[in-house]
């Protein structure tokens, strides 16, 4: 398989996405449940096209780039079912970025589509991999600034085009905040193993932020601008430690990508006789993983899809072992290796993951307007979303302020704006919202336990 993969010829790459396309049609084909974070994403787009403004009518913190990104699968009428298929395509086009970087510029000796294939091997370690999720688009963006920041390194001569760098880096934090934090890795990057001067650089912090500038004036003209920043404030830019189980529940998937990460650093440690580029290249992807492990404290919900920003740097080191090693047969038994821990892998979180997984609703509600407060957001499943909370865990918060006055025109204002034919409230929050606003008491009437039906 080793010199297969080694080919420079296109079919070990046919052959790939072949097996790739029929894999994941057969995923797509199993129906198998959605995980929760997926329905929420469908939510948002579907409340975006119906008019509604993204935090102040919807309260969650997925970026605005990310945000548009599920307005336009709900617009083009893409079934959640089909969420596979988008996912492969995003990786797809990043392991494309990752391989014609390293062919382009020689950072190793000649590998075929071995890059390509590490890289999306490494992506199916878990089913929360191939889901498209806000990490995952805005990772092809930091992709794509990896590749300019690696054209840079590779002349004395740096150009202009640096200024793509600072606005990938945007884009990628536009739709997943936590990568607004790889501006240091981008600036550091080409501080230290580039002949990049202080205009040049100037360019790529204005490259940076100009397109966030962009974005905030568009969401000024659209009046929703000061709750952007209210939402971010509150959840994707601020740093918390995640608790150790959080961390042991994230990690299990990216176990074997370590190991096979730290193999391959090992082994650049010991063979440091590589061509400077590659070394640039080594040196940059190791300031990507500390950036990453910074990161780490500004994650939005502690999730293993919420960290996939650091496989393309373990699949980097890990391809060392493949050029170093001399050995033929033990780089072939590496590669069986691994594909039979991604089997394992995979099986191991099926078992894992299944509570992520949409359950039966306790409601059963078809076809109406309906509000949840509390976080069971399968109850959306079958019916339509009224109001804006979509993210429990960041709106909750709210009927926690009812003592503010502030707290009660706007719930309010959400009460009246998108109003529910039936309120399900398994948290008791709606009673104590009563209390303030005295009309609903009259409006919804408790029909069955935590479920109100709208009566006038």
């Amino acid at each position: 398989m080793f010199q297969f993969l080694r080919s420079n010829a296109s079919i070990p790459l046919i052959i790939m996405l072949v097996i790739w396309g029929l894999a994941t049609f057969l995923f797509v084909q199993a129906d198998i449940e959605p995980f929760y974070w997926e329905l929420k994403n469908q939510l948002i787009g579907q409340k975006l096209n119906e008019g509604f403004r993204m935090y102040q009518d919807i309260r969650d913190n997925s970026g605005p780039f990310s945000a548009g990104f599920f307005q336009l699968l709900d617009a083009l009428s893409i079934p959640i079912s089909m969420n596979a298929y988008w996912a492969s395509g995003l990786i797809i086009f990043q392991a494309f970025i990752f391989q014609r970087t390293i062919q382009r510029f020689e950072l190793m000796p000649p590998m075929g589509y071995l890059p390509f294939f590490i890289y999306a091997v490494f992506f199916h370690f878990s089913l929360e991999f191939i889901v498209p999720s806000a990490a995952l688009l805005g990772l092809s963006f930091l992709m794509l600034a990896w590749q300019e920041i690696v054209k840079q390194q590779s002349t004395l001569n740096v150009d202009d085009r640096v200024f793509l760098i600072g606005l990938f880096i945007g884009a990628a934090g536009l739709c997943y905040p936590s990568y607004f934090l790889f501006i240091f890795w981008g600036v550091l990057s080409l501080v230290f193993y580039s002949g990049i001067n202080i205009r040049q650089m100037l360019l790529v912090l204005v490259g940076f932020l100009i397109i966030n500038i962009i974005t905030g004036l568009v969401y000024t003209y659209h009046g929703n601008f000061p709750y952007l920043i209210q939402v971010f404030q509150n959840s994707a830019i601020q740093f918390h430690a995640p608790a150790w189980e959080q961390v042991k529940e994230m990690a299990w998937a990216y176990i074997p990508a370590l190991g096979f990460a730290i193999y391959g650093f090992w082994k650049v440690v010991e063979n440091p006789k590589i061509k400077s580029t590659g070394q640039k290249a080594q040196q940059t992807n190791l300031i990507w993983i500390f950036t990453g492990i910074l990161a780490i404290f500004t994650l939005p919900a502690t999730a293993s899809n919420n960290v996939l920003f650091f496989l393309p740097a373990l699949a980097y080191f890990s391809l060392n072992s493949f050029f170093l090693l001399k050995k033929y047969w033990v780089r072939e038994l590496m590669l069986w290796l691994l594909i039979g821990l991604t089997y394992f892998s995979l099986q191991w979180d099926w078992k894992l993951q299944e509570n992520k997984r949409i359950k039966p609703s306790e409601i059963s509600l078809r076809n109406e307007k309906l509000m949840v407060l509390g976080p069971q957001i399968e109850a959306y499943r079958y019916n339509q979303m009224a109001g804006p909370f979509v993210n429990w865990e960041l709106s909750k918060t709210l009927f926690d302020e009812l003592d503010q006055f502030k707290t009660i025109v706007l719930l309010d204002q959400y009460m009246t704006q998108d109003p529910p034919n039936y309120i399900y409230d398994p948290t008791g929050k709606f009673k104590r919202a009563q209390n303030y606003l005295p009309y609903l008491q009259s409006r919804y009437q408790e029909t069955t336990k935590h479920l109100y039906k709208r009566v006038n």
